[in-house]
């Protein structure tokens, strides 16, 4: 089995050091919300924009993270190989 691809490894710790900061924030927006429903609805707008950018942040470290598992699963599948000889494969 091949071992991991440093630059998987690497992206693989980004991802994951990532997830906490930004669930922080979340909860942070959470709080916020909370704390605001009756304030002025600029206020309200900038902690709805803050929970949209959370969102989409962690929905690119998710896609992140599964093409970053695909790149880990290619490299440790096994070889392929020809079954066929394509110097005589072909239709005569």
């Amino acid at each position: 089995m091949n071992s991991p691809d440093p630059s998987d490894r690497l992206l693989a710790g980004l991802i994951h050091d990532l997830r906490q900061p930004l669930g922080n924030i979340e909860c942070s927006a959470w709080c916020l919300a909370s704390m605001t429903e009756s304030a002025d609805p600029r206020v309200r707008e900038q902690v709805h924009l803050i929970e949209r950018q959370v969102e989409e942040a962690a929905r690119l470290l998710a896609a992140a993270a599964e093409l970053n598992c695909a790149s880990a699963q290619r490299a440790a599948a096994p070889a392929s190989f020809a079954v066929t000889n394509p110097a005589s494969s072909g239709v005569t």
